[in-house]
């Protein structure tokens, strides 16, 4: 089923491939080399082996993660999923001295603002469309700094998932966006212009 879904993904976004046509050169460099980078890193394989039992798209998610993590060298992530063990091995793979700090789905919301209390700043955060998505997010979001980076996975999951994204990548905060169809990339950065751009991934 993921490999229909993945080349009817592919055949719509054909004219979006590694890059292709962006004029920024920092967004075409984090296209090309962070989010289709095709480099056999070592760590993928000893990854594959830990996680052999998970999906394709699991697995693709995660090396994708392994290079957000390589590219940010962020001190911590707060990540809010279902599987944060295999996300924290991802991550911990692409930067060692990255700490993953779990948010589990079940919390209520003073549990999600206690947790969120502790950091000033948040450099990194992934949060999946399940559960209380959206109060995590903008709870966040004011937390957001100029160099820090989220990453909103399922985006296209339903329609309430789609029309989240939509309202992120309008938000004036929200600076520069990348729509993976799998999940979403946004930066905070205010000294570039506001884009968003949809990426085949």
């Amino acid at each position: 089923m993921y490999s229909i879904m993945r080349t009817f993904v592919w055949l719509r976004r054909w004219r979006h491939c590694r890059g292709f046509g962006v004029q920024s050169p920092w967004v075409y460099r984090f296209i090309r080399y962070v989010v289709n980078e095709c480099y056999p890193y070592y760590s993928y394989d000893e990854l594959a082996c830990r996680w052999k039992n998970t999906s394709r798209k699991e697995r693709k998610l995660g090396m994708l993660y392994f290079r957000l993590s390589n590219y940010m060298q962020s001190p911590f992530v707060i990540d809010y999923s279902t599987n944060c063990r295999q996300f924290a091995d991802y991550v911990r793979s692409g930067c060692n001295k990255t700490e993953v700090f779990e948010i589990p789905q079940c919390s209520t919301s003073v549990e999600i603002c206690s947790a969120l209390s502790r950091h000033e700043t948040i450099p990194f955060l992934r949060v999946s469309t399940q559960g209380c998505y959206r109060t995590i997010f903008f709870e966040v979001l004011p937390k957001a700094g100029r160099k820090s980076m989220f990453v909103i996975e399922g985006i296209n999951k339903d329609k309430a998932a789609k029309d989240f994204w939509k309202e992120i990548v309008a938000l004036d905060r929200c600076i520069t966006t990348f729509d993976l169809y799998y999940c979403g990339i946004i930066f905070f950065d205010n000294r570039r212009y506001k884009e968003n751009y949809i990426v085949n991934f």
